[in-house]
């Protein structure tokens, strides 16, 4: 799945060997408001935007596959990411900070405290990770995901998409969700230390719900800087970033930088394969 300020593509490797392109016409939130491309909101609504479509095209590209019979609704799609939502923030925001809780005193080290929190939500996400990519299918999305990041890169660089320009292409790339989701454990070490009152226990944790939106807002900003700039600080962010990308992209095959190449093209109004409506 690729996507641009306008549109949306996906292409989808059949089981026949084909591959199946269509285009979907969708401005960005960002392009049709104003309030939308403010710094810090505008981190909000990309986020907000690209896990809409992410969940989209997951659903169409998987009916396309056979493994469903038909695209998910959108009460559905808007249900599944409510779940997957509050299971992250189970998961990234309240365990970590009662974790640390029981060994540090937020009250009496603000920034010790979510320091350690940081580092559980770090391993908790690396644990995760590592766990999903021994199953056969992750494996295979986290290539998928180094074939979107080379040809996203060749496309940049305004070369021809042939597989072989493609393929020589750093399969890492400084605006990848991975870097965005370290950027969050980063912004939420600052953002958290400055909440008043850490002693109160239920404060603490809600607050920490609370402030999410101003978390991702702050990570948002930091991977629009640091990908646009080349001094030590920006490398250095870009470093762990893609640090932490090595256990969620992989070299792809020719067959699957196909797929990525047909995505690009249709996404940038480039495509040979004529897209297909979604029905």
């Amino acid at each position: 799945m690729m996507k641009s300020p306008d549109a949306w593509a996906l292409a989808v490797r059949l089981p026949g060997g084909g591959i199946h392109v269509e285009r979907h016409q969708e401005t960005a939130l960002s392009k049709k408001y104003a309030w939308a491309r403010w710094p810090l909101v505008r981190g909000i609504v990309a986020l907000y935007d690209s896990m809409a479509v992410s969940y989209q095209a997951m659903s169409r590209s998987a009916a396309l596959a056979g493994e469903e019979q038909e695209q998910m609704s959108k009460g559905a799609l808007y249900g599944t990411m409510a779940v997957s939502l509050l299971i992250g923030i189970g998961m990234f925001i309240v365990l970590p900070g009662f974790l640390s809780g029981l060994v540090i005193n937020a009250g009496n080290h603000p920034v010790f405290y979510n320091l350690f929190a940081g580092l559980i939500k770090a391993a908790v996400l690396v644990g995760y990770l590592l766990f999903i990519g021994r199953l056969p299918d992750i494996q295979r999305f986290f290539m998928y995901h180094g074939a979107e990041h080379k040809a996203i890169a060749a496309y940049e660089k305004n070369l021809p998409l042939t597989v072989e320009n493609v393929r020589a292409q750093p399969a890492f790339h400084p605006r990848c969700g991975t870097t965005f989701i370290t950027f969050v454990i980063l912004a939420s070490v600052v953002v958290y230390s400055l909440i008043p009152h850490p002693e109160v226990l239920l404060w603490r944790l809600g607050a920490r719900v609370l402030f999410l939106p101003l978390v991702a807002g702050l990570a948002f900003e930091l991977l629009r800087w640091s990908s646009s700039h080349s001094d030590p600080i920006s490398n250095v962010l870009k470093a762990i970033g893609f640090r932490f990308q090595m256990l969620t992209v992989k070299e792809p095959t020719d067959d699957m930088i196909e797929v990525a190449i047909e995505s690009t093209r249709a996404a940038s109004e480039q495509a040979i394969t004529k897209p297909v409506a979604l029905v």
